[in-house]
């Protein structure tokens, strides 16, 4: 009980820190946490209602509802390669487990996606969009997320250690999820040809459930979901099991 204890003091004062230095000494502090998400927003509502109309009702709302869990997710990835690389001398440092990094980053990620919920809610309402009591889904998304993201940032942190290129590499897979992933566009737009590749991928059940639960208010579709929750658990032991295997190599390297 003592060692769960030291255990959650420690990530939640890392996660603290990493929360305050992150934004320390800039004049905006805390809402450049809304500025790429709403960077993002201006740009896909430019081009996709103005320049290539998707006559989407709500057009807004419609991405921001995706886009907003979507930022969790690539921000906790795209930063997940240098995390075990530039923490050498908590790595090194006896009785800390290197894992402490990944979830510290992703409880620290998440924050931005809290801070950003009541923009997206004044957003849904603005829209004439009704908030049902299918939002008491969220926490489930948030901890299938987030499950499927510590599995996926244990796998990239500890390859980065011996492969460089991984943190590259993942740049671009996000850049080509970003497009793959139904985001700013409708899922039934997909051609027949390729639609299978969105019905398998977890991240897209999870986009769509979150736009379900916002943006349409109802309740996510049971058997995906409980298919993306399988995913992420099985993708979070391969996560584990590689991270647990290297661990020791991944110290010397440092």
């Amino acid at each position: 009980m003592n060692s769960l204890n030291y255990h959650f003091d420690l990530i939640r004062h890392l996660v603290r820190c990493d929360f305050i230095v992150r934004y320390k000494g800039s004049v905006l502090g805390v809402l450049w946490s809304l500025m790429l998400p709403l960077a993002q927003l201006l740009v896909l509502v430019f081009l996709f209602q103005r320049v290539v109309p998707l006559d989407i009702d709500a057009y807004p709302a419609f991405v921001f509802s995706a886009l907003v869990p979507w930022t969790w997710f690539s921000t906790c990835l795209g930063s997940s390669g240098n995390l075990l690389v530039s923490n050498r001398g908590l790595v090194r440092r006896p009785n800390f487990a290197p894992a402490t990094l990944i979830i510290v980053n992703i409880l620290s990620n998440m924050l931005n996606f809290i801070v950003v919920m009541p923009i997206l809610i004044i957003m849904l309402i603005l829209f004439d969009r009704t908030i049902t009591l299918a939002l008491l889904s969220l926490p489930l998304l948030i901890l299938i997320q987030g499950i499927l993201i510590v599995g996926l940032s244990l796998i990239i942190s500890t390859l980065n250690v011996f492969y460089r290129d991984m943190q590259h590499i993942i740049s671009i897979v996000l850049m080509l999820l970003f497009y793959m992933t139904p985001i700013f566009y409708q899922p039934q737009a997909v051609g027949e040809n390729f639609r299978v590749l969105y019905t398998w991928n977890p991240l897209t059940v999870l986009i769509e459930s979150y736009r379900a639960i916002f943006f349409y208010g109802i309740f996510p579709e049971l058997n995906s979901l409980l298919f993306t929750g399988a995913t992420s658990v099985v993708v979070c032991g391969i996560g584990y099991f590689i991270y647990n295997r290297y661990l020791h190599e991944v110290i010397d390297t440092i």
